[in-house]
């Protein structure tokens, strides 16, 4: 009977972690600032919990924990989501021939990244990265416009920590800046992160890096 009540209890004690994360935070953005410690935190609990079901006895929570931590540091990056995005023409398809030596025209659309950059370049978990992407758009003459997709991608280490919610929107002739205000979760670790800038429209695509670093 003890040894019921106290999985009975564990379960609870598990699921309290999600549900504070999940089901108690009403300010908004939240979901957008939880970030891995959250992630870490439910992950560690729910770990413990299958460990402990599993093995019968505390070895086998504290396994699960540290598992179910790293799992859920992912999910936690995984949430992150962005904060505010604008995207402007900032040259006419005549400024982009003349300053890039562009192709008057073409027969199918094409795009073409010329710079993604990341400010500030160094921040503190909490705080905030801005990223901008530099485009243009090159379309046959007899299209006004056409669907342009951006997307970003953060990585560290060689691994894909997020993949933000894509833009879309019609773009003319010319060229854009796509700006995208991302905030980092709270327990991020130290160390120099990279951002895949990514742009389509169609077949045609292109992509551009840019770093930023967690100091401690």
């Amino acid at each position: 009977m003890n040894k019921i009540f106290n999985r009975k209890n564990l379960v609870v004690l598990a699921l309290c972690p999600a549900l504070i994360a999940g089901g108690c935070a009403t300010q908004q953005g939240n979901d957008q600032l939880m970030g891995a410690g959250g992630g870490a935190a439910g992950g560690a609990a729910l770990g413990c919990l299958t460990g402990f079901l599993a093995s019968g006895h505390a070895g086998g929570c504290a396994r699960g924990a540290v598992v179910g931590a790293v799992v859920g540091a992912v999910v936690g990056w995984s949430a992150v989501k962005i904060s505010q995005y604008q995207a402007s023409q900032v040259r006419s398809a005549y400024d982009d021939q003349q300053m890039y030596g562009l192709t008057k025209s073409v027969d199918s659309t094409q795009v073409k990244i010329h710079k993604g950059t990341t400010s500030p370049n160094t921040v503190r978990a909490g705080e905030s990265v801005k990223l901008f992407t530099d485009y243009s758009v090159m379309l046959p003459a007899n299209m006004n416009a056409t669907e342009v997709a951006e997307t970003w991608t953060l990585k560290k280490d060689g691994k894909v920590l997020a993949e933000l919610p894509q833009k879309s929107s019609q773009r003319s002739s010319g060229g854009w800046n796509a700006d995208a205000m991302v905030p980092i979760p709270k327990d991020a670790k130290p160390g120099t992160y990279v951002v895949e800038h990514k742009v389509q429209a169609g077949s045609s695509y292109d992509t551009d890096e840019s770093t930023f670093v967690v100091s401690k």
